[in-house]
C-alpha cells in the first residue's frame, strides 16, 4: 500500500491510497486489509483530511479480488492453524467494506482495467465510484466454488430487475457502460483524465463538512463524466434488459440455469454466462441463490455478519478449496465439484452453511 496526502486549494488535504501490487493485480491480502483499515479509521477522524481517494497502480487493474490462493494454500497445508489465516483475512476485509461504505467524507474510488470479487466489494462502497475505458467487472466467485461475499447481497440486490442475480450466479464481466447502466459506478473518467480529476478536485473550495463536500464532489465528477461520455462503449445489459429481467426473476437456480441455455440459443452473447452457471460449483450456485434471497431486506452490517459466517463454512468445505486449485493454484481448469451434478445437492447442505 501506498499512502499520501495532498494539500488542497482549501487548506484541508486529500489522503490518497494506492493498491500497490501491480504483478498480482493487486489482490487483496491480509496485510493490504490491515493497513487500509487502520489508515482509512485515522482519516475519517483527522479533521483536516476533507476526502480520501483509493486506486490502484499497475496498467493492468484496479484489484482482481482478494488473494484466495494464499487463503486455499494455507489451508491445503494442513494442521491444527489451517483456518487461522483464512479466518482473519475474511474477517478484516469485511470491516474495511464496512468501512468504505460508511464513511463519513467523500470517498472516490478510482477503477481502471479489472475490478473483480473483493475489488468490487471496495468499489461498492465508495460515495463515488469511478470507471476507466476497458473495465471488466465481475463477481467471479461461482468459477471458484465460493459465493458473492464482500457485501454481495447487499449491493447486488440494489442492481435493477434481479441483474444483480445473474451476475452473482454468472461471474458475467460487464464494461463501464453496463456499471453504470445498473448503478454499480457514479462516473466515467479515461485514464488519460485521471490526474485531471484529482488536479480538480484538489482545487475546490472544501468545506470539512460531509454533505456538503459530497456535493461538491458529486458536481466535479458529473462535469467530468459528460465530457468523457462519448467515449462510453455500448451496454450490453441495457440492450439485453428485458431477456435479462426475465431471467434474473426466475424462482429458483435451477430455472435461471436452463433460462440461461434457452437463451444462449437465441443470442450468443448468453453463452459464456450460461457456461458458466452450468459449470460452476452446485453447492455455490445453490447456497448464491439462497444468500441473495435471505440478504434482500437486510441491513449491510447484518449482510457482512452474514459473509462471515458462510465464508468460514466454506473455507472448511470442498468446493471452495477444490475451485481455487483448479483455477489459481495448479490452473488446470478442471474443477471436481462436490456433489458434481446440480440434481444431488442436499438442501440440508445448503442451510448447513448459513450457520456455524
Amino acid at each position: 500500500m501506498i499512502f499520501e496526502e495532498r494539500a488542497t486549494a482549501s487548506g484541508h488535504r486529500i489522503g490518497f491510497a494506492t493498491l500497490n501490487r501491480p504483478r498480482q493485480l493487486n489482490a487483496l491480502n491480509l496485510q493490504m486489509c490491515q493497513l487500509m483499515l487502520d489508515q482509512f479509521r485515522a482519516w475519517q477522524s483527522d479533521e483536516g483530511i476533507v476526502a480520501v481517494v483509493l486506486q490502484g497502480a499497475g496498467d493492468k487493474g484496479f484489484c482482481a479480488g482478494g488473494d484466495v490462493a494464499d487463503v486455499i494454500r494455507r489451508v491445503r497445508d494442513g494442521g491444527p492453524q489451517r483456518f487461522v489465516y483464512g479466518d482473519a483475512f475474511f474477517d478484516v476485509e469485511y470491516q474495511l467494506d464496512y468501512l468504505i461504505h460508511t464513511f463519513r467524507k467523500p470517498f472516490i474510488a478510482y477503477s481502471h482495467g479489472v475490478c473483480m470479487g473483493g475489488g468490487v466489494g471496495l468499489f461498492a462502497g465508495a460515495s463515488h465510484r469511478v470507471l476507466s475505458e476497458g473495465t471488466k467487472m465481475a463477481m467471479p466467485e461461482i468459477h471458484i466454488g465460493l459465493f458473492p461475499d464482500v457485501g454481495g447481497g447487499f449491493f447486488l440486490n440494489r442492481v435493477p430487475a434481479g441483474i444483480g442475480r445473474v451476475l452473482a450466479l454468472t461471474g458475467l464481466i460487464i464494461n463501464e457502460a453496463d456499471a453504470l447502466f445498473v448503478g454499480l459506478a457514479d462516473g466515467f473518467v479515461p485514464q488519460a483524465a485521471r490526474d485531471g480529476l484529482w488536479t480538480d478536485l484538489l482545487a475546490q473550495p472544501f468545506t470539512g463538512k460531509g454533505d456538503l463536500d459530497r456535493q461538491l464532489v458529486s458536481a466535479r465528477l458529473l462535469a467530468a463524466t459528460r465530457e468523457a461520455a462519448p467515449g462510453l462503449p455500448a451496454s450490453n445489459l441495457r440492450s439485453r434488459f428485458d431477456v435479462l429481467r426475465e431471467i434474473g426473476t426466475m424462482p429458483t437456480v435451477v430455472a435461471v440455469r436452463d433460462a440461461l441455455l434457452a437463451a444462449a440459443q437465441q443470442d450468443p452473447w448468453f453463452k459464456t454466462p450460461a457456461g458458466s452457471l452450468a459449470n460452476g460449483s452446485p453447492t455455490a450456485a445453490f447456497v448464491t441463490f439462497e444468500y441473495l434471497e435471505r440478504c434482500r431486506h437486510l441491513s449491510l452490517r447484518e449482510v457482512l455478519s452474514l459473509d462471515l459466517v458462510l465464508a468460514t463454512n466454506f473455507q472448511r468445505r470442498p468446493d471452495f478449496v477444490e475451485g481455487v486449485r483448479a483455477l489459481l493454484i495448479d490452473k488446470d481448469k478442471s474443477p471436481k465439484w462436490s456433489p458434481a451434478r446440480f440434481d444431488d445437492v442436499d438442501r440440508a447442505d445448503v442451510l448447513a452453511h448459513f450457520t456455524l
